[in-house]
């Protein structure tokens, strides 16, 4: 399954639930970084990049003028629309562990965006919303309708 899914929270945000690390490799005692920060939240793997260019357009004005940092989940959505398909599987489980990925990623945060692209080249639909409104979306792209979206949160806005 080929999706891009990106959540974008100002620059400047901590992210105090979910540790990233830069990967490196060591040669003759010399750490040399190789690559971007990484995590691991359960099978969901994150990794910091860049702020997708075609996104900001779809955003309000308010959040265009952000500075944004990029966090992708590179791996772990294949298992995720595997275990909520496979009948045998409590699916609760994994919806909830989706939510916390969300929580702890964004949770604590004022402002974010969260961008979900079937084939990497969609976006159907732009609204604001909420957590458990990015957890639905999702939810009804991987078993209804292919679907991308781009859900974004101000508070006060």
């Amino acid at each position: 399954m080929d999706v891009c899914f990106e959540i974008l929270v100002p620059i400047q945000s901590e992210i105090p639930k979910v540790r990233f690390s830069q990967p490196s490799y060591e040669w003759d005692g010399v750490l040399y970084p190789q690559g971007p920060e990484e995590a691991l939240f359960e099978y969901f793997k994150l990794r910091k990049s860049t702020v997708p260019d075609h996104i900001s357009s779809f955003l309000p004005i308010a959040l265009q003028k952000c500075k944004w940092q990029c966090i992708s989940v590179v791996e772990g959505l294949d298992e995720f629309n595997n275990r909520i398909l496979d009948i045998n599987s409590n699916t609760a489980i994994d919806i909830a562990l989706l939510s916390d990925l969300l929580n702890a990623l964004i949770g604590h945060e004022d402002k974010w965006v969260v961008v979900f692209e079937p084939d990497c080249d969609r976006v159907d639909e732009v609204s604001k919303g909420s957590i458990a409104d990015v957890v639905e979306q999702i939810l009804q792209s991987l078993q209804v309708e292919k679907k991308g979206f781009i859900i974004w949160y101000n508070y006060g806005f």
